[in-house]
């Protein structure tokens, strides 16, 4: 093999980039608007932090790290956590070290500017996925090697709706909860604050942030479904769409102290016919894991993608 060099990103490489990211994570294909929109244009982006691996000046791997330069939310910038985004090393070039030494070359980077923890994926706001899907079985081996430990498992999951109907059991839980009061309705603007407020309270800024940026673009009345009580305060949660695809679904959750009610179900299911009625068929969300994979498998979804979550301390 040619002389290796390990150097940082510079915009002559894009085009390399783009196809060393497409040959070798074959099932997370990227455009090149995409990566403008999610690595070069991220605000959080440092040219240092991605690595090319060159051989006679042509890339031939690289490895996306990300540290927080802006605060994101309640997390502030996290001043020690790191994220490995995506990774990849062409076939001809691999079983030769080269993924190895982009990987030490980022750890060093990533020590300097006083990293403890690197996760691998799960990096917000601008995501790809959660982890090591299981299908990439090199990249399992060679981070389970670099001392990456392999967590707990989440999953994809999908679901079309072309032969969806709304259950009979939910229609009568409909009934039993209007009997108390309670309604399922498409957001309005009056709930602006308190849609805000019982995000922020119960599932974090992260939430918060994507119903706000569904309101500023004009679409939370179209992807928006709220759970109301009869005191008119909002007790249940569901959304789509949170990255510009109409077909996204997620999140949903519902109030802490309701949770027993089932509330939850009968979201997701007026969520599906909404979809439906708009002639969307078909619906995905890119992660769960533990009981709400249960939860999920009850309404007709099925896992399109496994993964290992990963963290190191280094």
């Amino acid at each position: 093999m040619s002389q290796l060099k390990i150097v940082s990103y510079t915009q002559d490489y894009l085009e390399e980039v783009l196809e060393c990211w497409n040959e070798t994570l074959c099932y997370d294909v990227i455009s090149k608007e995409r990566f403008l929109d999610f690595v070069l244009l991220d605000d959080n982006f440092d040219a240092r932090l991605l690595k090319l691996a060159l051989v006679d000046n042509r890339c031939v791997g690289f490895v996306y790290g990300v540290r927080r330069r802006v605060p994101y939310l309640e997390r502030g910038l996290e001043p020690t956590r790191g994220w490995i985004v995506a990774m990849g090393v062409l076939e001809d070039y691999q079983r030769q070290n080269i993924g190895a030494k982009l990987l030490d070359s980022l750890e060093v980077d990533f020590k300097q500017l006083g990293i403890q923890n690197i996760t691998i994926g799960a990096y917000s706001p601008n995501y790809f996925f959660p982890g090591i899907d299981l299908r990439y079985e090199k990249a399992v081996r060679f981070f389970e090697k670099n001392n990456y430990p392999l967590g707990g498992l989440a999953v994809s999951m999908q679901r079309d709706l072309l032969d969806y109907m709304l259950p009979l059991t939910t229609r009568e839980k409909l009934e039993s909860l209007h009997s108390e009061g309670i309604r399922i309705i498409p957001y309005e603007t009056k709930y602006l604050e308190k849609t805000l407020d019982f995000l922020l309270s119960e599932f974090g800024a992260g939430w918060k942030r994507n119903a706000f940026m569904a309101m500023q673009k004009g679409e939370a009345e179209k992807t928006i479904l709220l759970c109301v009580n009869k005191q008119d305060e909002i007790i249940g949660f569901c959304m789509r769409k949170i990255d510009g695809l109409d077909c996204r679904f997620g999140p949903i959750g519902v109030k802490e102290t309701l949770r027993s009610k089932g509330l939850g179900g009968v979201l997701l299911d007026v969520m599906m016919l909404e979809m439906k009625k708009k002639g969307l068929y078909y619906l995905y969300f890119l992660w769960t894991s533990g009981d709400a994979i249960r939860f999920y498998e009850r309404h007709g979804f099925r896992t399109y993608r496994t993964y290992h979550l990963s963290r190191k301390e280094i």
